[in-house]
């Protein structure tokens, strides 16, 4: 399939460990979390394809979900509840 060849090609995830501006998480969350989509948006954004796909599943998580994991307090988490909730994202 296109899509796993894709997926397996090797690029350079220039921009790993970088903080996410609140805007290019906007550009993400504004996608439907289609395999093509997380891969279209890694490529574009130089990430990983695990890191667009976290966004999506963060993005969703429940609240009572993240306090058991114990990430009620990552910024990068808070970050994106609250710019799904401001797009109107319902979970």
């Amino acid at each position: 399939m296109i899509f796993e060849y894709e997926k397996k090609q090797a690029y350079s995830p220039e921009n790993k460990g970088r903080p996410w501006a609140d805007e290019e998480l906007r550009v993400v969350l504004s996608f439907a979390p289609t395999k093509e989509n997380i891969l279209k948006l890694a490529k574009g954004f130089k990430r990983s394809y695990g890191s667009i796909e976290q966004i999506f599943r963060w993005a969703v998580t429940t609240d009572v979900e993240i306090i058991n994991k114990g990430r009620e307090d990552d910024s990068f988490i808070k970050q994106i509840r609250r710019l799904y909730k401001e797009m109107g994202w319902k979970a």
